[in-house]
């Protein structure tokens, strides 16, 4: 019994972080940035999300923490260096490594999209009855919860 319990868990951890990362970027991600100025893909603003969670990175770890190939990191980060959203910047301990950092114009397309989004969630959840809404952020806050003792496991 546990373990079929355990498989499900699994393939329900697998299930719903696509399910709901697929309807984020396809419903509300996508409109926001076709009503944002600046050419964006849900690509580069995951890299600018985590450009201003972490701070400057190296361009290998950016790929490395979203699972990239460097033949498309050099693509990515020419087209924000492009659009002035990040800046290229020497390691100053190795000469060898770039390092890349969020500008401000990064930081507010980030924002704008951000409350873009954000007010499209809000009118998606406001069509939910206020049953679903108290059980969906019962098991969100569960969710939250839970994760991180599997973490320290």
């Amino acid at each position: 019994m546990q373990k079929d319990l355990i498989s499900k868990v699994v393939a329900d951890l697998f299930s719903i972080p696509t399910f709901s990362s697929r309807i984020v970027r396809s419903k509300f991600t996508k409109v926001a940035l076709a009503n944002i100025e600046v050419s964006l893909t849900p690509l580069h603003c995951e890299i600018l999300k985590l450009l201003s969670e972490e701070g400057s990175l190296p361009v290998f770890e950016i790929g490395k923490r979203l699972v990239l190939a460097k033949a498309h990191m050099t693509q990515l980060m020419d087209k924000l260096v492009e659009k002035e959203m990040v800046v290229r910047e020497p390691d100053p301990n190795d000469r060898r490594v770039t390092r890349i950092t969020i500008s401000e114009t990064g930081r507010q397309g980030l924002d704008s999209l951000h409350n873009t989004i954000s007010d499209a969630l809000e009118e998606a959840v406001s069509s939910l009855s206020e049953n679903d809404l108290m059980e969906l952020s019962a098991s969100l806050d569960k969710i939250r919860n839970i994760l991180p003792k599997m973490m320290n496991s």
